[in-house]
């Protein structure tokens, strides 16, 4: 199962079943059109407790696409850094 883990407002909170890329397009998506939005993440460890994160332009929003043995061996990186 895929898990993406969040950092918003200096607070841990996690996404699952969903891929980095799909939640990228939503929020890019939704910036682009100029809305804002709320995501619905877990903000239980251990248990699910639902929390909604407001998504807009200047609010400070990380993520992180956790692997199941911690390696991501899809890409080096560069990618990320690469200029159109």
């Amino acid at each position: 199962m895929n898990r993406i883990d969040i950092v918003y407002g200096g607070k841990p909170y996690s996404l699952g079943g969903r891929s980095i890329e799909s939640v990228q397009v939503e929020i890019d998506g939704a910036l682009a059109a100029g809305l804002s939005f709320w995501l619905r993440v877990n903000s239980g460890e251990g248990r699910f407790e639902d929390a909604y994160l407001l998504i807009a332009p200047g609010i400070a929003v990380a993520m992180v696409n956790v692997k199941p043995n911690g390696v991501d061996h899809t890409h080096d990186g560069d990618e990320w850094y690469e200029q159109e």
